[in-house]
């Protein structure tokens, strides 16, 4: 076996073994360091004589069982293996061997330099590279729920699904650009590898550019209905997109109407860092496509929004003067604001949430 193939073989398994590791690593150290934690704060609440059939070891092996993880671990194992078999090892999949061999190392010369099974040589090219994409974006993804105690077996469905889904979305947008006319001045194949690259590790915006090439899906312009993506909120990142939409919350409507102390306890965020999410989430539906004038006027928040008007009428005219938007507009949607129970109950936390506990760790 040759010592390149020997550094392909070895590069491949390494990145396989990356879940299962970081699993492992996390039964071993990190939750076992939070066990001892709890249980000295365990100890502590028994001397008050309050609590003395209660476990934390037991609440933990109820919360994190070891078997839930082995279905999940085992399917995004075999996903990993697969890419990055494809992006280590795909040349193996052809009889016809040349001096180009590697997807990873050769780029568009993998399939250039052989145009009779080109074709099936850049699929397999720009399926490896999704999965590549994919696999940093989900590494760093499972990586930050580790640290912070809070990873479940339904992260491990989740990743698979992306790299998957990246893969075939890659896959579309190349038959897409190759089945122009003029592709080849369009775009070139080491531009299509950064395409498939990009599509796995923001796979929501490769689905989004695949719709836009086809035009029986496109947005027409004819829908009234607004969905603003989360990454209208400032300091929203792809890793907190995902964790979101584990509870369902994949825009700034879900976003804004999601019950926010649930929020909390559901999440592993700061409080004040979803208290700012939340509150931009809720201008954003309020004004719509006025949002941006009123965020160049400093205001980024409802609760911005709220300080700036509530105990100066004049303030509504000074905004209108600076940001273009109508007076009456701003008047209806402050006494919307006013009277919204859930702007109340965001204002309340940002005032007292220091003092305010949840229940949770």
């Amino acid at each position: 076996m040759a010592p390149s193939t020997i550094i392909e073989l070895i590069a491949t398994l390494a990145f396989t073994a990356y879940f299962p590791l970081i699993t492992f690593s996390f039964f071993k150290f990190r939750l076992a360091r939070k066990q001892e934690q709890l249980e000295l704060l365990e100890e502590k609440i028994r001397l008050t004589g309050e609590y003395n059939n209660f476990s934390f070891k037991e609440s933990i092996e109820k919360e994190f069982p070891v078997s839930d993880y082995l279905l999940p671990l085992l399917f995004i194992t075999l996903v990993t293996f697969l890419g990055m078999y494809l992006a280590f090892l795909g040349w193996n999949l052809f009889e016809k061997i040349d001096t180009v061999r590697s997807v990873l190392w050769s780029g568009s010369q993998f399939w250039e330099s052989d145009p009779e099974i080109a074709t099936e040589k850049r699929n397999v090219a720009v399926v490896a590279y999704a999965v590549l994409g994919s696999f940093i974006s989900s590494a760093q993804y499972v990586y930050r729920r580790y640290a912070t105690v809070d990873l479940t077996p339904g992260n491990f469905f989740s990743v698979g699904i992306r790299m998957m889904l990246s893969a075939i979305v890659a896959l579309m947008l190349s038959h897409l650009f190759a089945g122009q006319a003029d592709a080849d001045t369009i775009i070139g194949g080491e531009m299509l590898l950064a395409i498939a690259f990009l599509t796995g590790v923001f796979p929501d915006r490769g689905f989004r550019l695949l719709m836009e090439k086809v035009k029986l899906f496109s947005n027409d312009g004819n829908s009234s209905a607004k969905n603003f993506s989360l990454e209208s909120i400032e300091g929203m990142s792809q890793l907190h997109r995902i964790r979101l939409g584990e509870l369902g919350i994949d825009n700034v409507q879900n976003l804004a109407q999601y019950d926010f102390p649930l929020l909390i306890i559901k999440t592993p965020f700061p409080m004040r860092t979803l208290l700012d999410w939340a509150a931009q989430a809720k201008l954003i539906m309020e004004f719509q496509d006025s949002y941006s004038q009123l965020h160049a006027a400093g205001i980024r928040s409802v609760l911005d929004f709220w300080d700036a008007c509530k105990d100066n009428p004049e303030r509504v005219k000074e905004i209108s003067e600076l940001t273009g938007i109508n007076v009456l507009t701003l008047e209806i949607n402050f006494k919307n604001i006013s009277k919204d129970n859930s702007v109340i109950l965001l204002k309340h936390f940002r005032e007292h949430g220091d003092h305010i506990k949840l229940g949770k760790d």
